[in-house]
């Protein structure tokens, strides 16, 4: 199979987030580089950089100390048994604007984990180095799945949504090594589940962001079967499509697939065919996908190049069944085309 190379994996991930103008902030340097441990290092110390121009995010953190005088709430109790009042002092409660607020602590945190990377080259290490430095004032954590889930982006943080996908991205990729001292990164890039649902994120987000033809959406419907007992309809699952793209005219349902081999092959007969589970898929979409205004449907099966370029289209009943691959290892200007010619194969189709 084709190793893509990590500019496009920056791309792809850019689009599937739907962060593309986050990620056009942050994309210098990353050409130096072939390894997806230090592209996602490039990445994050260069969103740290432009955060530290901008101002680190702040927030109020609650915060319960000895002080001169009172502050916020006075905490009598902690302050009797300390003997504070007698030093003119008291244990106060109160809230305080600081930087050392969940999203920093992950980057932090992020920064600390790259930098016990083995594989992070000796100039980008002593880049990341230095943004650790230069978080003095926040404190790191254990990081743990959960911390992700719980940082709330909005207007005031926008662009920490990016950098904190990016984090979690390099924190599901890695693992502390048998020493317990070093971190190894996996790359996801060789995890064909995960390239699957990149693939179809990014297929998806890229003809939402880029067209104004179609509407893009992923529609989910019932089968048509129907059972007398109410208890077993519950029992029969949904159809859920990838991507489908619809007009005025037309209904085109794209399926994508990312295998290590595209075609099927029988060894005893030396002979190659599409896969048929792909086939009954995309057919079952095709007859059974809502279409109230009897519109033409369409299907398309849409496959990373993986060494055998495939274009094939084929017709029944006025349907077309297109084939599909789109070479990732081109440069990207040249995927870019081959989405949108695409789009024009579409309609060509359906003329």
């Amino acid at each position: 199979m084709k190793q893509v190379p990590v500019q496009n994996i920056y791309y792809l991930l850019s689009y599937a987030w739907d962060k593309l103008d986050e990620a056009e902030l942050t994309k210098a340097g990353i050409d130096d580089f072939e390894e997806v441990a230090n592209l996602l290092g490039k990445v994050l110390a260069n969103g740290c950089s432009y955060l530290f121009k901008r101002g680190l995010y702040r927030n109020y953190r609650q915060k319960e100390e000895e002080i001169p005088g009172i502050r916020g709430k006075l905490l009598i109790d902690e302050s009797l048994s300390s003997l504070s009042f007698q030093n003119k002092k008291a244990w106060c409660q109160y809230d305080e604007l600081s930087r050392n607020v969940l999203p920093n602590r992950i980057l932090k945190s992020t920064v600390l984990r790259l930098l016990q990377m083995p594989e992070i080259e000796n100039g980008l290490h002593r880049e990341l180095k230095e943004i650790y430095y230069r978080f003095s004032d926040v404190e790191e954590i254990r990081l743990q799945g959960h911390h992700f889930t719980q940082v709330q982006i909005h207007r005031n943080n926008a662009f920490y949504g990016f950098l904190i996908q990016i984090c979690q991205l390099i924190f599901e990729s890695s693992a502390l090594d048998e020493s317990g001292q070093r971190y190894q990164f996996r790359d996801f890039t060789r995890d064909h589940q995960k390239l699957a649902r990149l693939f179809e994120a990014f297929v998806f987000n890229f003809y939402q962001r880029e067209q104004n033809r179609y509407k893009v959406k992923s529609p989910s419907f019932p089968w048509p079967f129907k059972s007398e007992i109410e208890e077993h309809n519950e029992l029969m699952p949904s159809m859920f499509t990838d991507i489908v793209l619809e007009d005025d005219e037309r209904i085109i349902i794209i399926d994508t697939k990312f295998y290590s081999k595209t075609m099927a092959r029988r060894e005893d007969i030396d002979s190659i065919s599409f896969k048929s589970p792909n086939m009954y898929q995309i057919f079952a979409y095709m007859q059974h996908i809502p279409n109230p205004e009897n519109k033409k449907v369409e299907g398309m099966l849409l496959y990373p190049d993986v060494g055998d370029s495939i274009h094939a289209t084929y017709t029944w009943n006025d349907q077309a069944l297109t084939f599909k691959t789109v070479d990732l290892n081109n440069e990207w200007e040249n995927i870019e085309a081959e989405l949108f010619e695409l789009i024009d194969l579409i309609k060509h189709i359906s003329a």
